[in-house]
């Protein structure tokens, strides 16, 4: 039987049909999510209802905004390529044409919203595939090529100094002295090694918007945020858009290194097998260069390598800091977990600081590569 809430909710948006099925989606984090199936002359199609976080996402209309206007953009540009492989999340608005569905009880507000579910599709959370990989860097350079005209002046910031890893470390200091939880002294050593690395925190954000452009920025370039083809392997679409804003390529290029070439999960303990796997770096390097290498400036092309090292310093920052606060920010499994995360996150950038010759070199070969083949 279907839920009665579930089914007012669906029936709000401009979907045609009979609603025959619905699942939860357990796979994220942040928003609730379902799969319903509609019913349509014999065919059956399906859509994704989301609930969003308006804990995390405070402004849930501006975020809308952000999704259309960068969507219909997208869709726009693959339309004049003829690229028909590719496909672009799909908004699907309320009755009365708006892009979210607001439920009132007792006071308290929820947001709704609904996509196109796109079909022969597969995410995966983690991968060691080479292609995979290389396909993940390639679907976040084109989402960032196609959209480098985009009307910046257009785009909302949805989560404030998101990637201000200057602003992050001075929030860190500040919550060292207040120290509320009593564990500032516990996690010294974690403590130092950050302090160490103050020097690298403001080189991105005090160039940004002077040598370093100001771009769309997708802020979560994760592999399980691409939609891969079942049968082909290829990317079809780029997901997520919800931390889509104003930012620099360095902060999305940098944390696809971080996430997808990390030979561990942002959790594991045994720190030895915490390392930079330089062939999955180079697949995804390849992939993003494959796109986007006509259109680095040379302070971006300079600052890559150096993006993978900030970026992880900067997640170290966040989990250590929600660990001195009392965990208030991530969920955890166990008490621990966070200062876990912190450590897994520094061993990792002192593996990417012993590397980083041998990445700004393949950097700069990538480069050369594909910005020939551009030609």
């Amino acid at each position: 039987m279907i839920n009665s809430e579930i089914t007012k909710i669906v029936d709000a948006f401009d979907i045609d049909g009979k609603l025959v099925s619905v699942e939860a989606n357990n796979a994220g984090n942040i928003n609730k999510t379902y799969i319903v199936e509609f019913a349509n002359n014999k065919k059956r199609k399906k859509y994704l209802i989301q609930r969003i976080n308006s804990n995390v996402f405070t402004e849930p209309f501006k975020l809308m905004k952000n999704i259309e206007g960068v969507t219909t953009y997208l869709k726009r540009e693959l339309i004049k390529l003829g690229d028909t492989t590719h496909q672009v999340l799909e908004v699907i608005k309320t009755k009365d044409g708006k892009s979210i569905h607001v439920l009132e009880d007792n006071g308290s507000r929820s947001y709704y919203r609904a996509y196109q579910f796109i079909e022969n599709s597969i995410s995966y959370d983690k991968s060691t595939d080479y292609e995979i990989v290389k396909n993940t860097g390639k679907a976040f350079g084109n989402f960032q090529r196609l959209l480098k005209d985009y009307p910046m002046q257009q785009l909302e910031e949805t989560i404030k100094d998101f990637h201000d890893t200057e602003k992050r470390y001075e929030k860190f200091l500040s919550d060292i002295k207040i120290d509320p939880e009593n564990r500032a002294l516990e996690v010294s050593k974690e403590i130092v090694s950050i302090l160490k690395r103050a020097d690298i925190v403001s080189t991105i954000m005090k160039r940004l918007g002077k040598d370093i452009p100001l771009r769309v920025t997708h802020n979560d370039t994760k592999v399980n945020n691409v939609m891969m083809n079942r049968e082909t392997g290829d990317y079809m679409a780029v997901i997520d858009l919800d931390t889509v804003m104003p930012g620099s390529m360095l902060f999305d290029y940098g944390d696809g290194i971080r996430s997808t070439a990390s030979h561990a999960s942002e959790d594991e303990t045994n720190l030895d097998e915490v390392y930079l796997d330089f062939d999955l770096f180079k697949a995804y390097t390849d992939g993003y260069m494959s796109e986007m290498a006509s259109c680095l400036s040379k302070s971006e092309l300079d600052l890559m390598g150096q993006s993978i090292r900030i970026i992880t310093l900067e997640l170290a920052i966040r989990f250590l800091n929600d660990y001195i606060n009392g965990d208030t920010y991530f969920r955890i499994d166990y008490p621990t977990h966070n200062l876990d995360r912190a450590r897994n996150q520094l061993k990792l950038v002192m593996d990417i600081e012993s590397k980083m010759n041998k990445i700004d070199t393949y950097i700069k070969e990538s480069y050369i590569k594909y910005a020939k083949e551009a030609i």
